[in-house]
């Protein structure tokens, strides 16, 4: 055999070998988790009669019913998007149909919020590690009947 055939097939072999463990290395991607859940809750219009939404606050609590607290556990680093949505069948006025949507950590700290004169709310989120959430969600002056869901996009 000839020389060159030689060092053709030697330079064959070693780049097929150096292409291999790295095609082997590659992680595969994780899928998006996605979920919903409904929620019936009756109205508790103290939060907007007393003007107590600010920040760091969560719903009054003040009628039992009124609002909803789930627990979501983060996996790993990524993005998270909760929507809510509560459909009304009454006219749109200053004070509702509203509901709002409050993320906290484990610890009870205010991760994001959206508390907005409507009965539509979304937050996204960026996570660099696994987390213990709570969704918190409260009916102020709408229907009774809401669906919160949520995407996880892990980075």
């Amino acid at each position: 055999m000839s020389r060159r055939p030689a060092v053709a097939i030697a330079l064959l072999t070693i780049a097929a070998v150096g292409v291999a463990p790295a095609t082997a290395a590659t992680k595969p991607k994780h899928k998006p988790i996605k979920g919903s859940y409904s929620v019936t809750l009756i109205p508790d219009p103290t939060q907007d009669a007393t003007q107590e939404a600010k920040p760091g606050a969560s719903c009054a609590k003040v009628i039992p019913g009124s609002y909803d607290d789930h627990p979501f556990k983060v996996p790993a680093a990524g993005k998270l998007t909760v929507s809510l949505d509560a459909p009304s069948s009454m006219p749109t006025t200053p004070v509702g149909p509203d509901w709002d949507l409050w993320i906290f950590d484990s610890s009870g700290q205010l991760v994001d919020a959206s508390h907005g004169a409507t009965a539509q709310e979304e937050t996204t989120d960026k996570f660099k590690k696994a987390t213990a959430l709570v969704f918190e969600v409260c009916n102020l002056t709408g229907d009774t009947k809401g669906t919160v869901t949520y995407t996880f996009t892990y980075a």
